[in-house]
């Protein structure tokens, strides 16, 4: 990989601007110059943004663009809805004129829903579903946040998509909108190199199903011109690095798994994930989001396999995943999970119940907009058994 042809890529990313590289400081202090930012409140989580020095680096552009910092740490892993409120009660009092997420996934969703819940003065969770500010709002731009990612999984710093635990009924819930894509991303590799061993794996798993499940989904070929492309480079990017990340995370490694999971993001702006990702919804606090997808997608990706599209898809990834069938293919890939260290199946995890699965199954029927844009759409009638029969790895 050569980081100047990587940025080649993420130029190609119209929505937000990407910055990769040691320079991500530089070009954040230049970003809050361009916006004449006086303000600045600073979202992150619990450990990451201090103890990679991204905290440092960020507030010390800050203070070079002349803004004052508010800061607000201590997100959770899994932020609720009550957690949003808090936030957008904090950005009452401060009043600032810019928001950045420092931190993971997390941080990145919930500042994104914090930010258009204190612009409109609407509840976080009347977002939640696909374009209600188009809805609320005709017509009207909001403001979007900055985003610096501490973590190489998410791609929230790309996407338009907000995953909020609801309490109430016991799932994360989801926001999709155009006007919560972040402005401008900033990436520095070196700000995931405090991620343990289990965080490494778990991102780069959740970046490699976002890639796969977006490759896989040829119905949505004609959404961006470029999307497979990068599905393609990331994909390949993880399976040369990430599981050097995971045993020997060198600054080579981090840099390759951190530009897979910017494109990650890149890709399911564009192409939708699929089954895997609506089965893991409601299994927070119990198993990484990405462990669960990964382990998820083979019994997914045979399903998918009725649909001849994505079987001759499925060969072009014959050259990374040897196989001389679809099935082969899918065994490959199987493979290179046990080299990431990934567990056989969701045995290994207690907390995943049967009876979770079953719930999970009955419920799937509750998101049709998932099951439709799947890469072997499912009919609503037959959804509980569909998911069932993934559940069970079958």
């Amino acid at each position: 990989m050569k980081l100047h042809d990587i940025r080649r890529t993420f130029a190609e990313n119209t929505e937000s601007a990407i910055t990769f590289g040691p320079h991500a400081a530089h070009a954040f202090a230049a970003r809050l110059k361009q916006r004449a930012c006086r303000k600045l409140a600073v979202f992150t989580g619990s450990r990451s943004a201090a103890a990679s020095g991204a905290l440092t680096a960020i507030q010390t552009a800050a203070a070079d663009a002349g803004a004052a910092v508010s800061l607000f740490p201590g997100i959770p892993a899994e932020p609720d809805i009550l957690c949003v409120r808090q936030m957008a009660a904090f950005l009452q009092t401060a009043g600032p004129d810019t928001v950045a997420a420092l931190g993971g996934g997390s941080v990145m969703d919930a500042a994104k829903a914090a930010w258009i819940m204190h612009q409109s003065s609407r509840d976080a969770a009347d977002f939640f579903g696909s374009n209600r500010s188009s809805e609320f709002f005709p017509g009207r731009h909001f403001d979007r946040i900055l985003a610096i990612p501490t973590t190489s999984g998410t791609g929230s710093e790309t996407t338009c998509y907000s995953n909020i635990v609801e309490p109430s009924a016991g799932v994360k819930k989801l926001i999709s909108d155009p006007q919560i894509i972040p402005e401008a991303a900033f990436v520095d590799p070196a700000w995931s190199t405090t991620m343990p061993e289990s965080v490494t794996r778990a991102t780069g798993c959740d970046a490699l199903a976002h890639l796969l499940e977006g490759f896989l989904n040829t119905g949505q070929d004609d959404r961006h011109p470029a999307a497979n492309r990068w599905a393609l480079t990331g994909i390949r990017l993880l399976t040369d690095w990430l599981p050097r990340a995971i045993a020997t995370p060198t600054p080579e490694a981090r840099e390759a798994v951190s530009a897979a999971a910017v494109l990650g993001g890149m890709v399911i702006r564009w192409k939708s994930t699929g089954l895997p990702h609506l089965c893991s919804f409601s299994w927070f606090g119990r198993i990484e989001h990405g462990i669960a997808a990964i382990l998820l997608l083979p019994a997914a990706w045979r399903y998918y396999l009725g649909n001849p599209a994505v079987a001759a898809r499925t060969m072009e990834l014959s050259g990374i995943f040897p196989g001389r069938t679809p099935e082969e293919v899918i065994v490959s890939f199987r493979k290179f999970l046990d080299t990431c260290g990934v567990a056989a199946d969701l045995s290994a995890y207690p907390a995943v119940t049967p009876e979770l699965l079953e719930c999970t199954a009955a419920s799937a029927a509750e998101n049709p907009m998932k099951l439709a844009l799947a890469p072997r759409p499912v009919p609503l009638d037959e959804a509980a058994g569909v998911i069932r029969k993934i559940l069970q790895n079958r």
